[in-house]
């Protein structure tokens, strides 16, 4: 079963979802994802 990781990157706003491979990722942990816009760094929401 693969794990999926729900970023919010505005406060009210749409959530879009990564795979973080073999990462064991927590709620409120900061990543950085890859967006068309370049990396971008955020805290996972769920």
């Amino acid at each position: 079963m693969k794990n999926i990781v729900g970023v919010r990157f505005k406060k009210p706003g749409k959530i879009y979802f990564f795979d973080p491979g073999y990462l064991n990722i927590n709620q409120k942990d900061k990543v950085i994802v890859e967006t068309s816009m370049g990396e971008e760094l955020r805290r996972g929401c769920y």
